[in-house]
């Protein structure tokens, strides 16, 4: 039994974050070499003593968490449960230390009850790759270079909204634009104008719709919208409304030079049976025939 102890022991002592236990009493009982790096205090500074007093725990606002109800351990001890909160802890030579505690349920260890609580600090890996991955959370629903819906979130839009049609009837059109002979300009410019001209494509189109109507980057230099409750028999004036704005937006260079670009686009409405891909896939083959018929072009298909 002493062997399995030691072992689970050393398992704790290794791991990065601080980990240590503390009885009903609020006396730390165990402490791990995480605990220390992170705090500053090595286990005899600490063992037998009072959490509090060695800690002085405040929540955001700067309130003592041990001289109020919300004191998160003495709360595991009632309730049981998992409990996870934002604090600032005192650090050994005196400086405040912002930490996640993460507290487990009560367990019954040596005849004590004792919480098993695990601190890490702001500064630490596993911090920076959690708030990273929220940032990362936002960013996979939005393209990094145009600021508008990325692919993921254009095909989780679109399916949605074919549920909705499916359920309720709820008509929907998808537009499909593509800009003209775009490797011509990245060849000639460069591929920072053509990062410009894919912005200004994106924000001319955008600036056109409705707030509840989504534009998203398919990809390379294509852009999908999708327009909910639009009539069939104004989807071509739509459409074409868009081709028009972006075929008389202009860039200018830094040599003074203005450069205009069109589009080419295919648009279609959306039919129950349709999935993601039929619906894109029929305006995808759309915008091609606006290519086929000389560019800067709107092909629609109804119903």
């Amino acid at each position: 039994m002493l062997e399995t102890v030691d072992f689970y022991r050393e398992i704790l002592d290794n791991l990065y974050d601080g980990i240590f236990f503390v009885d009903k009493e609020g006396c730390i009982t165990y402490w791990n070499k995480g605990a220390t790096n992170l705090t500053g205090y090595n286990s005899a500074d600490v063992q037998g003593r009072n959490y509090c007093d060695i800690f002085k725990p405040l929540d955001k606002q700067g309130n003592h968490l041990c001289e109020s109800e919300a004191c998160p351990i003495r709360r595991v001890f009632e309730i049981s449960a998992l409990t996870e909160v934002e604090a600032y802890i005192c650090h050994k030579e005196g400086h405040l230390l912002p930490i996640s505690i993460r507290i487990a349920p009560v367990r019954e260890v040596d005849q004590h009850y004792v919480v098993a609580v695990e601190i890490h600090s702001s500064s630490s890996p596993r911090y920076a790759i959690r708030q990273r991955l929220e940032e990362l959370q936002d960013l996979a629903m939005h393209d990094v270079l145009t600021g508008i819906a990325n692919r993921r979130y254009v095909e989780i839009s679109i399916a949605a909204r074919l549920e909705e049609l499916k359920r309720y009837g709820f008509d929907f059109s998808v537009m499909f634009f593509d800009a003209d002979h775009f490797k011509k300009i990245n060849d000639t410019h460069g591929h920072n104008v053509g990062d410009r001209i894919l912005k200004m494509i994106s924000a001319t189109i955008a600036n056109s719709l409705r707030s509840f109507d989504t534009i998203g980057r398919w990809g390379g230099e294509e852009f999908v919208v999708l327009l909910v409750h639009t009539k069939n028999e104004d989807l071509y004036k739509l459409t074409d409304r868009m081709r028009r704005l972006v075929e008389n937006s202009a860039l200018t260079l830094v040599n003074g030079e203005t450069l205009k670009v069109t589009v080419s686009a295919g648009a279609t409405v959306a039919r129950k049976g349709d999935t993601v891909e039929s619906l894109i896939d029929r305006a995808d083959k759309l915008m091609f025939e606006s290519k086929r018929r000389g560019r800067n072009q709107v092909s629609v298909e109804f119903k």
